[in-house]
């Protein structure tokens, strides 16, 4: 089987070329943006959107339908994350999803507000982490938290004990859940780094 060959330079493709180019690419940093800030995938990408763009605005094409287009097919805001590829690294280029809240960044709890890009125990917004931490102290269960005790130390966090209540948010075949300390700990980290 011979050799693919290699694709043109972007300078040399057409106008209907470029822009099927650019909308893959935007497509690819969508699917790829777990891998945000620095994955070597998803930056490239990033940087291919760039470049054609760049290319667009020396030839002046207008490509802003087409982006609304695919905004439209996809349900995500395209041009949103043109602009935030074109202002990469300054601004991570999270797609935005309808309702204008980055889908990677959505609170996994109530699904209606952003967490912080560097959540750890949990990936919740800031309102539902408080509402975990509501939720061990009071030792009451609320939709999506998994409240216990564990004689089993490799289950627990390091500040448990056999009668700490324990929240974690998923059930496996092996549960570890996290104390009412850690989760305010939590919560001040990321106040502190925001």
């Amino acid at each position: 089987m011979a050799n693919t060959p290699p694709r043109p330079a972007i300078h040399e493709r057409s106008n209907e070329e470029l822009l099927t180019d650019l909308c893959r690419e935007l497509r690819h940093v969508a699917v790829s943006e777990s891998d945000l800030p620095r994955g070597e995938r998803v930056v490239q990408h990033v940087r291919e959107v760039r470049a054609i763009h760049t290319e667009f605005a020396a030839r002046r094409v207008d490509f802003r339908l087409r982006l609304e287009q695919l905004s439209e097919e996809t349900g995500w805001q395209i041009p949103a994350l043109l602009e935030d590829c074109l202002a990469y690294p300054v601004q991570l280029p999270y797609v935005r999803e309808a309702d204008g809240i980055r889908r990677f960044l959505r609170c996994q709890l109530c699904s209606k507000t952003e967490r912080s890009p560097d959540a750890k125990l949990f990936w919740f917004c800031e309102a539902c982490m408080g509402r975990v931490l509501d939720a061990v102290r009071q030792r009451t269960p609320i939709p999506g938290i998994y409240l216990f005790r564990t004689y089993s130390p490799e289950c627990r966090c390091a500040h448990a004990d056999v009668d700490t209540v324990l929240a974690t948010d998923h059930y496996h075949d092996v549960m570890y859940g996290v104390c009412d300390r850690c989760i305010y700990e939590e919560m001040e980290r990321r106040r502190a780094d925001s």
